[in-house]
């Protein structure tokens, strides 16, 4: 089965760049815009209308700096909660070790040896906690702990702390996909009103070919256009 295509600029310059010089050219072609018309009725009114509200939302959507900084914050806060977890963990190890000095079993019971392989995944992390909880909470091991000075908030902690880290965890998941889906939506706008800019332009080289001030006013920068995989053709013009 075919995958979905990547949703891809269909220009090269900068976002900036390419909305500042939409404007430019709207505001030559609104100047123009009964000359356009009669040569090419498809521009007549709602067109100009429809263009410059489409500038205006590719101006307002997010940009991918804030979709990055959300995402950031979420990564950061899953870090502090995994760092939490580990110190807990720890922690349950030390008392583990000084109320069964001679008891290797509880430290395995615990899952000491799982420790290195899932202190950096939360998913994992997550799971050891857990079970570590789980396991201080026992009779056998539990009033032990107790009495070495393990509270019993700390004890509890341990599943709270795999719960939280599993939360964020899903939360960063759900920033990334954000993420996805605001550059597809705002490549998307993007290139909505880029076709509109070569729509304009690329009708502006037949209709004024005889006039060289007029045909300048919407001339584009060579390369402006991107290329296609596989393709030696522009891109398809969005209008």
């Amino acid at each position: 089965m075919k995958h979905p295509e990547e949703v891809l600029r269909d220009y090269k310059k900068s976002d900036d760049e390419m909305l500042q010089q939409s404007d430019s050219k709207l505001a030559s072609f609104i100047k123009n815009k009964s000359l356009f018309v009669k040569r090419f009725p498809q521009l007549a009114d709602p067109f100009a209308t429809e263009w410059a509200d489409a500038i205006t939302t590719a101006r307002n959507i997010i940009p991918d700096y804030a979709s990055v900084a959300n995402q950031t914050t979420e990564s950061d806060e899953l870090e502090k909660m995994m760092d939490e977890g580990r110190n807990l963990f720890q922690m349950l190890m030390l008392y583990t070790q000084l109320a069964f000095p001679d008891h290797a079993l509880a430290l395995r019971a615990m899952g000491q040896s799982q420790y290195e392989s899932a202190s950096r995944n939360p998913l994992k992390l997550s799971k050891l906690l857990r079970t570590a909880g789980k396991e201080a909470s026992k009779d056998e091991y539990k009033p032990a702990l107790l009495n070495k000075g393990m509270t019993e908030a700390e004890i509890s902690s341990l599943e709270t702390a795999a719960d939280n880290i599993v939360n964020q965890s899903l939360a960063v998941d759900n920033a990334k996909k954000d993420r996805s889906f605001d550059a597809d939506e705002r490549i998307t706008i993007l290139n909505a009103v880029w076709g509109k800019t070569t729509l304009v332009c690329n009708c502006a080289k037949l209709l004024f070919q005889k006039d060289a001030t007029r045909y300048a006013l919407f001339l584009l920068s060579e390369g402006d256009t991107t290329l296609k995989k596989d393709d030696n053709q522009p891109s398809k013009i969005n209008t």
